[in-house]
């Protein structure tokens, strides 16, 4: 992988498909809030968090693999490469742009909102590998309170702006402005696409975990 993906929203709607309480949200979105903070969890005591990390990493290894996946992904890179953008943010965005979009899509669930934000609010206790780690998470929970659910997600422009964000410290990533033109153009001729097979997805990728029952939430629910 080029670079890690944060799209931790998507982690805690997965999340919400179990019983439990915020526990399991905040340990499946934690693995991305460390990339995000530049920290390193050691682990915690707390077994419903332990559960949530679990299924981050089963969630991720899941969902690389199911074909309607692969099959966004590379559709994204070839409307990408037709705009002209460089290869190395064009490989990185043509895997994190359809997570980000995908993300969007699941913000229509209130199910997955209220997962998110319940996740955000459990206190749980970790142990971090290097001193000043807990500092930086405490920041970067405090900031993800304050802002709430991700609602720009839904935006294609504000999710280039937080690709630009995340690839522009990356020498072979970064893209340029005119990169960043072809980004937001692609990603507004790519949401249609990843709004009709999100469903799918999230079907495929129930099953691929083995999550018994029907599936509660989705893009589709009240």
């Amino acid at each position: 992988m080029l670079v890690h993906p944060v799209n931790f929203f998507g982690h805690a709607a997965v999340a919400s498909w179990q019983l439990g309480r915020g526990g399991l949200p905040l340990g499946a979105m934690l693995p991305d809030f460390s990339t995000m903070c530049g920290a390193r969890i050691v682990g915690t005591p707390d077994a419903e968090v332990a559960d949530g990390i679990a299924l981050h990493h089963a969630t991720d290894k899941a969902f690389h693999n199911l074909p309607v996946v692969v099959g966004l992904m590379r559709e994204l890179d070839q409307r990408l490469e037709r705009g002209g953008c460089a290869r190395g943010p064009r490989r990185a965005v043509a895997h994190i742009g359809v997570e980000l979009l995908l993300d969007g899509v699941l913000l229509d669930s209130e199910e997955y909102r209220d997962s998110y934000i319940l996740g955000l609010e459990y206190e749980a206790p970790l142990s971090w590998r290097d001193d000043g780690d807990d500092l930086r998470f405490g920041a970067l929970l405090a900031r993800l309170r304050a802002h709430g659910v991700p609602l720009d997600l839904k935006r294609p422009e504000s999710i280039t702006h937080r690709l630009s964000r995340m690839l522009g410290h990356r020498p072979l990533l970064a893209p340029s402005p005119s990169d960043l033109s072809t980004i937001t153009i692609s990603l507004l001729e790519h949401k249609p696409r990843v709004e009709v097979a999100a469903d799918t997805v999230l079907r495929a990728l129930r099953a691929a975990l083995s999550l018994p029952g029907e599936m509660r939430g989705g893009p589709s629910s009240p």
